[in-house]
């Protein structure tokens, strides 16, 4: 019994043709961005993009400054486009943070900070930001700081040229409002959450710390014997208080958390 070979058919011309044609190429950084803003984009064209930037460019000063440009530019696109997440679960944003990190110094050190923290929570990362204490963020105990360090002014300051019930117009004198509209600015900010009137409190506050602080040095310079100064005197509550009322960072928005 005989076996029967087949001969391979030959190739034709139309084949030959085919298997000679040159790849698609794959499409550009750029193209692969502004996929990212057309409508009906899909998770294919994250993930190309992603693992595109994840290539590190050559060894270049132009290419890795092109790259540091690019990967900047994906942390600002318009609308949703940098937020996009991958299969990975990973946004665009949190992807170019990285591959920016990767491009190491001194292309790393051009990473938003905001970026960087939205990355690191993003990745469950601990963050540099410290969340205040509850306590310190207590509105109460601001403005018992803040009251506290009022009274203590007002009676160093007003009461002893109060002699009488007619003399009560001494707490009036145009020379105590210094002392009086930060206080009021401090509280009034604080419990109607009004960033600005905070700030300007806050800020007047810290003047009337450094105010008591040079007259308590100057006096302990100029008589030795008055050591006592330095915890009688209210030099010290205006900067609790200023550190207190001071509006303390916005969370973070849902949509970046």
């Amino acid at each position: 019994m005989t076996s029967t070979h087949t001969r391979p058919a030959e190739p034709t011309s139309d084949s030959l043709v085919e298997s000679l044609a040159p790849l698609p190429a794959p499409p550009s950084l750029a193209a692969l961005r502004d996929a990212l803003s057309s409508p009906g984009v899909i998770p294919l064209e994250v993930d190309a993009l992603i693992a595109a930037i994840a290539q590190r460019p050559a060894e270049d000063p132009e290419a890795l400054r092109e790259r540091t440009d690019y990967l900047l530019s994906l942390m600002t696109l318009p609308g949703d486009a940098s937020v996009l997440t991958g299969s990975a679960g990973i946004t665009v944003r949190t992807a170019a943070v990285e591959a920016l990190l990767e491009l190491g110094y001194p292309y790393a050190l051009e990473v938003p900070p905001d970026a960087l923290e939205r990355a690191r929570r993003e990745r469950r990362l601990p963050t540099t930001e410290a969340p205040p204490s509850r306590i310190l963020r207590s509105p109460v105990l601001a403005t018992t700081a803040t009251l506290l360090c009022l009274v203590l002014q007002l009676v160093l300051m007003a009461l002893p040229d109060v002699r009488s019930l007619d003399d009560m117009g001494a707490l009036l004198t145009p020379y105590l409002l210094p002392v009086v509209a930060p206080a009021l600015l401090a509280i009034l900010g604080t419990w109607t959450k009004t960033r600005p009137l905070q700030y300007l409190g806050s800020l007047g506050l810290g003047i009337q710390g450094l105010v008591w602080f040079g007259g308590v040095f100057m006096l302990t310079r100029m008589a030795s014997k008055v050591p006592w100064l330095w915890v009688a005197a209210p030099w010290y509550l205006p900067f609790i208080a200023c550190y207190l009322v001071w509006p303390r960072p916005l969370p973070p928005p849902e949509a970046d958390s």
